[in-house]
Order: structure tokens, then sequence, then C-alpha cells
């Protein structure tokens, strides 16, 4: 074996040896197709991250985007449920969007306040750490929720799995008399990596920072 990469090593017999010119020449395409290569991948990265479907909640609503290659199913309670099923723990990446009636004389504050007292007696460890005002499309009033609460995702798939601390957000805004909440949601240690999945959703909104409403005091489970 050494013998023959030893010979394919040398120069052959039949061409010249390559001159400094030649060497750097060809060092220098290599560089140059391996550049093309790296940004070739990235894009059909960035492109596979960034394809999305959209979902018109109805007259008067918003269309909101959402990935395309998340698995959705139907819900009597949800407009929408679509969730990533290639996470890789076991609390799969979530997008929800749930809409109702306004009740009679209720503004965005108080559907808050009722948002928060029901996610607190449904979440098991429900702590809110933040809630700031956003504008949606330019000039709809909103509030983005921020909260962490502890899951067991074995109680739904049945497998053995340790609970995990889940931080997620709730988009509250009121259009056409309806109150909207849109949901995201994933592990604590994946909310970061998940968090490019859940802009496509706050940019088919346009959601903006307005500035800081008033937030909790605390820090995640």
């Amino acid at each position: 074996m050494a013998s023959v990469i030893n010979t394919l090593r040398k120069p052959s017999i039949t061409s010249p040896t390559p001159t400094a010119w030649d060497i750097r020449r060809n060092d220098v395409a290599m560089l140059v197709w391996c550049i093309l290569i790296v940004a070739a991948g990235i894009g059909l990265r960035n492109y596979a991250l960034n394809r999305s479907r959209s979902l018109a909640l109805g007259t008067g609503l918003p269309t909101i985007a959402y990935p395309a290659g998340w698995s959705t199913s139907k819900s009597e309670k949800l407009a929408l449920q679509a969730k990533n099923l290639s996470s890789l723990n076991g609390f799969s990446a979530e997008i929800e969007v749930f809409t109702r009636d306004l009740k009679a004389n209720e503004t965005l504050d108080l559907a808050r306040s009722d948002w928060s007292l029901k996610r607190s007696q449904a979440l098991l460890q429900y702590r809110e750490l933040a809630a700031d005002n956003v504008q949606l499309q330019g000039k709809q009033p909103g509030l983005l929720v921020t909260y962490a609460y502890i899951a067991d995702p074995s109680r739904e798939t049945g497998a053995n799995s340790l609970p995990v601390v889940v931080e997620a957000q709730d988009l509250l805004f009121v259009q056409a008399n309806k109150l909207i909440v849109v949901t995201t949601a994933a592990d604590a240690t994946e909310w970061a990596k998940e968090a490019q999945h859940f802009q496509i959703v706050h940019n088919s909104l346009k959601v903006q920072a307005v500035e800081s409403k008033s937030p909790a005091e605390g820090v995640k489970p």
C-alpha cells in the first residue's frame, strides 16, 4: 500500500513538473470551489428553513404563516396547531392559534388577564417572565407575554422521558371583534434554535416591539 501511495505522489513522467504559479492557481481554484459549495449549502438550508404555508383566519382577520415542514393537526379549540416533529428533545416545538369572540365591554387588557389566569391554572409551575407592548401590521396594538412552565411529554407519547422546562410566548391582539392568541413554545434549551421558525409567524403579522409593559420578576424554574 505504501508503495502505491508513493507512486501516486510522484510527478507524472509524461507531464512537465508544475510551476509555483500552477500550484498557486490550482489552490485558488480549489478554494473558490469550496466557497461556492458552502454558499450553496447555506442557501439551500436557509430556503428550507424559511419555507412556509399560510392560514387565513377569516373575513377581516389576518393570514398567518407557519413553517412548511411542520406537522399540523385538527383541534376543535384551535384554528391552527403545528408541531416540529424533528425536535430533538421530548417536547416538540409548537405553534398554536386560538380565536374567540370578545365578551361585552372586554378590552385587550381584560382579555389578557383572563387568559393568563387560565394559563396559570392549566400549566404546571406557570411563571410569567415578561409582558411587552407590540404593534401588528403597523397599527394594531397587541401584547406579547413570555412565560415558562413544566411539561411532561410522556403523557402524550407514552414514552419514558423526563419533564422539561418549556419556554413560550402568547401574542394577544383584538381584530374584527375577536380575541386572537398566537402561541409559540419550545423546550427552553431549544428556544434559540426554534426562534427562526417562530419568526416566520411574527413576520407574517409584522410584529414590532413598542415598549416594555411590566416585566415579571423571577427566573425560569
